[in-house]
């Protein structure tokens, strides 16, 4: 076999950043058009069809369906083409559902025109769904298979088991004709596609059917490497970037231009697992309208996801509520998930939706299941209540909603490149999730607005959107990209390092010594941190306050060192933890541990006033608001050229932590908060949104003074400027 130099590998495998990817790294404006205005407030309902009224059995009625839609006050209904079957008469090839007797989505479509709601099309690209048991001889030649011949299975929501379908195979083929059916055929709104898929449980499997070994030789000269085998570093870029680029977003780009092409409607599609390790799909952003991200664990990594999505450009959807799964711990099968077809929400409800509200992305509630069986209306459940409240909201502030956005003073760089690639001996999947959540939360805390952003969208244009730079525990950078971060240190930017941030290449592929070795005036011992208990952060003028047990040993190399880490257990002082220094025009902090994946899991005070002093130098002059730290309660800043609005979110609830749903939550009282008021304007009217209470105009300083008598679950203050 021919040797590859580095970067003709690097090139092969679309891996080096190139100009034009540089220049798409800053969010770019609107798409003009009602199409594309319309989808970026929506208020979905779901019509999910991997479960009951459409699989198993099809008990599906549109009637029955638009009129819970219009219940709810949702704008719209996402009717599910396909899943396990398609829910038309299609020609492409796709299996129908056996029971079908008519165009329910013709049905549904126009029952929707009629009560004047839009519609949004569900196709699956690949989602799996060809049945392990079905005698179609078709599925043997579409599957994907491991390096013996045998097929790749996976389940979904307990149902059966199916075969991972091969986007190199035929199904290709048969699912862009699903595509265009669904496009010509029937007026919808919106494409919105789940998708696409390489494999779902076996998506990190490499495929070794007949179709990828031809295209893979066919491009590299060799085999599909085997994984039963040890792959060389080289050998996993290559084949990732391969499958990524070449077969699933170039799937994805074609199916794009060819709505383009044929209809062109607004595209989005499924990108919840955006920082997942190796998904085909995520850096497929740029070819799509917008994408959605499902759900999170808290109210607060919802909010960091939706910020992370809006920070690309894109149109961002999100769920109202989640799948509402129960822990299922008793359960042998954890797939088998329970009651998708009742109605079990709470008042989590409530925080979801005004979180998504809050961030100024789509609503999309999942879903009709939960009413469709039930004797009564949708409104006699107290989850139905609190569906139709969320939507009601955002309905009545829908052109205020709409005319703000996000004004960070901060970007957070998240590091993608660190999940896909870095492999460290102490380094786990939580950890990295926790630096990125924990550096959102201690900003958040200390009234500093902040936007994370992904790191394979760094670009000069995106760095100078922001007075400081976090970039927490970003293991792989690519000499490009720490040349980036050094210039724009050195035109006056501020950047705050942590842990192993630049330790290794974007691929993973460790260092002699870190990537802004210049910038930190540091060089690390070893290239593996350390894990010992009782470590302390001793400050300068001695204060010892809690350390993070993992640290990363450096020696500083100029700069001026502001706090060692001493090890009470063993006596000994274990170096440098913290040191800052100029260069250039700016400043750097560089943390040799993760002292916000700390916060993130402890919610220490000390730690949150602790950084609060390392960063205020750099963001208080031109904070745009202060709030009194109550726990729980996260403010989150929009605004646009003559209104400011806070949005007050109090996470407050009683939930037993050992279930999933099932949450009511306690107001918090008389939240204090500070409000800048731009320089050369003044305040017209302040007030708050949810109770329509008219606030005094306490002005001092060029600020506004302002007491929240109540916040449960959400408030906004709402400031008019002259």
């Amino acid at each position: 076999m021919n040797q590859l130099n580095r970067r003709e590998l690097l090139q092969s495998a679309g891996f080096l950043l190139t100009t034009s990817q540089l220049r798409g790294a800053s969010p770019p404006a609107a798409a003009p058009g009602s199409a594309y205005d319309w989808i970026r407030s929506t208020r979905i309902l779901i019509a999910e069809a991997y479960n009951p009224p459409f699989y198993p059995s099809l008990d599906y009625d549109p009637e029955k369906a638009v009129k819970i839609a219009r219940e709810l006050n949702a704008d719209s209904i996402r009717y599910p083409a396909a899943s396990y079957y398609a829910y038309f008469p299609t020609k492409s090839g796709y299996p129908v559902h056996p029971e079908l007797k008519a165009d329910i989505m013709r049905q549904t479509v126009d029952l929707c025109r009629q009560a004047g709601m839009k519609n949004v099309a569900y196709v699956p690209l690949n989602h799996p769904f060809m049945h392990a048991a079905s005698k179609d001889p078709r599925f043997a030649d579409w599957n994907k298979k491991f390096a013996g011949g045998r097929p790749m299975t996976t389940e979904h929501y307990g149902f059966a088991e199916y075969y991972e379908g091969c986007l190199n195979s035929p199904v290709r083929d048969v699912i862009k004709a699903l595509v265009r059916e669904v496009l010509v055929d029937y007026p919808f709104d919106v494409m919105y596609f789940d998708g696409p898929y390489q494999g779902m449980q076996n998506a990190k499997s490499y495929c070794h059917c007949t179709y990828c070994e031809a295209a893979y030789r066919k491009k590299f000269g060799k085999p599909v490497p085997n994984q039963d085998e040890r792959v060389s570093r080289e050998d996993e870029v290559q084949y990732t970037n391969w499958m990524a680029n070449d077969v699933v977003i170039a799937f994805l780009r074609e199916v794009r231009e060819m709505i383009r092409q044929t209809r062109d409607v607004p595209v989005l599609f499924n990108d919840t697992s955006l920082l997942s390790k190796r998904e085909w799909r995520n850096r497929a952003i740029p070819v799509v309208d917008g994408f959605m991200f499902e759900a999170a664990e808290t109210p607060e990594q919802k909010l960091f996801n939706m910020q992370l999505g809006q920070s690309t450009g894109k149109v961002t959807w999100t769920y109202v509520g989640t799948h509402t799964q129960y822990n299922r711990e008793h359960m042998k099968d954890e797939r088998v998930r329970g009651w998708f077809s009742y109605p079990v929400e709470s008042q989590e409800l409530l925080l979801d939706g005004a979180t998504a509200v809050a961030a100024g992305v789509g609503l999309v509630y999942w879903g009709l299941s939960r009413f469709f069986y039930q004797p009564e209306g949708s409104l006699a459940y107290e989850s139905g209540r609190y569906v139709k409240e969320v939507f009601d909201f955002q309905q009545k502030h829908d052109a205020l909603l709409r005319s703000v956005r996000s004004r960070p003073q901060a970007g957070i760089l998240v590091g993608d490149q660190t999940i896909d690639w870095y492999a460290g001996k102490h380094f786990v999947a939580k950890a990295y999730e926790n630096c990125a959540h924990g550096a959102y939360q201690l900003l958040k805390a200390n009234g500093f607005e902040s936007e994370p952003f992904l790191d394979w969208q760094l670009s000069p244009e995106l760095l100078s959107r922001y007075q400081m730079i976090y970039a927490p525990n970003v293991v792989c950078l690519s000499d490009a990209q720490c040349a980036m971060l050094t210039a724009y240190v050195r035109d006056g930017g501020r950047l705050l390092a942590t842990h192993l941030t630049s330790v290794a290449d974007e691929y993973g592929r460790v260092r002699k010594n870190y990537g802004l070795a210049e910038l930190f005036g540091a060089e690390f011992v070893e290239p593996e941190p350390v894990e010992i208990p009782d470590l302390y952060l001793k400050l300068r003028g001695g204060e010892e306050i809690p350390q993070d047990p993992q640290v990363f040993r450096f020696r500083a190399n100029g700069g001026e060192v502001l706090a060692e880490t001493i090890d009470r257990g063993h006596r000994a002082n274990l170096g440098p933890a913290i040191v800052r220094r100029s260069v250039g025009k700016g400043s750097v902090i560089y943390i040799g541990s993760s002292l916000e994946a700390v916060y993130e899991e402890t919610r220490m005070k000390r730690l949150r006033s602790f950084f609060n002093d390392l960063v205020s130098p750099w963001l208080a002059p031109q904070r745009s608001y202060e709030i009194e730290y109550q726990p729980g309660v996260t403010p989150h800043l929009m605004a646009s050229r003559d209104v400011l609005l806070l949005h007050l979110l109090a996470d407050t609830g009683n939930k037993n932590k050992h279930l999933r749903s099932r949450e009511e939550f306690l107001p918090v009282a008389d939240v204090k908060v500070r409000i800048r008021v731009p320089q050369g304007r003044s305040v017209k009217s302040a007030s708050l949104l949810r109770s329509e209470q008219d606030l005094p105009l306490a002005l001092r300083d060029g600020w506004l003074d302002v007491t929240v008598p109540r916040v449960w679950i959400h408030e906004a203050v709402k400031v008019d400027l002259a």
